[in-house]
């Protein structure tokens, strides 16, 4: 028993043994549906810069795209032919209003045929930006179906073949740029700002002090310190000193 508690109060004295962790990781999830024509399991435990890692099926979404483009393109033609029509259209009214030999009716009908006209043209627009829009989102669709990310990719989970739903995982990948080391320190232990590694002074600072107990290790309060030049996965000793 005294021999416990002789250990245990070296370790507060001298320093805490930690596990060092990739500075953030993050979970890539699916934001569309669709099903999974490529994996690229290969690039598993590789550090990657915007990666390809999975790309799911787009063959109707293109037909679907080309489509679109085609009537958009046919709207244009059916806009500059309105516009003509409409100009015209105008010009027949502004002849015929001022015309002390044309009817009141007369008149009033080459009005109802130019707002017609150019109530058809507005129409035509609209469809247009309709049209536009539903590209820009099958073009974001596209866009989506392939899953890319940039930093270490520790699984990709789905297989060709298989169908992702919207927020299913198909990766994880660590932020390796720099390192982190999580300590649980007792709540009446202050410490000091110079930060030892192995017994050696290290780059790494002090990035986030708890000032409130963990919820899991409720006598001791969670400090994260951030450096660069560890192994990730390599436990060492860490030390605070003035």
């Amino acid at each position: 028993m005294k021999k416990t508690l002789l250990l245990l109060s070296a370790v507060l004295l001298f320093g805490y043994e930690a596990k060092v962790e990739p500075f953030d990781t993050y979970k890539i999830k699916s934001s569309v549906a669709g099903s999974v024509v490529l994996s690229n399991k290969n690039l598993e435990a590789v550090n990657v810069k915007n990666g390809l890692l999975v790309r799911l099926d787009t063959k109707k979404d293109m037909i679907d795209l080309n489509n679109l483009k085609k009537q958009a393109e046919i709207l244009k033609q059916e806009i500059k032919n309105q516009e003509e029509l409409v100009k015209r259209k105008k010009e027949e009214y502004e002849t015929y209003k001022n015309l002390k030999t044309k009817s009141k009716t007369q008149k009033n009908l080459k009005f109802y045929d130019y707002i017609n006209a150019y109530n058809q043209l507005l129409n035509l627009k609209s469809n247009l930006q309709n049209t536009i829009a539903s590209i820009d989102k099958l073009k974001d669709t596209i866009n989506k179906k392939n899953i890319k990310a940039t930093g270490y990719v520790y699984k990709i989970y789905p297989n060709v073949g298989d169908y992702l739903a919207p927020g299913v995982v198909v990766a994880d990948v660590y932020n390796v740029s720099k390192e982190k080391i999580i300590l649980y320190v007792p709540l009446n232990e202050k410490i000091k700002p110079r930060v030892y590694i192995n017994g050696k002074p290290s780059n790494f600072k002090i990035y986030k002090k708890y000032s409130v107990p963990d919820s899991k290790y409720i006598t001791s309060y969670r400090v994260e310190l951030v450096g660069k030049g560890l192994k990730i996965g390599e436990i060492v000793k860490v030390e605070f000193k003035d």
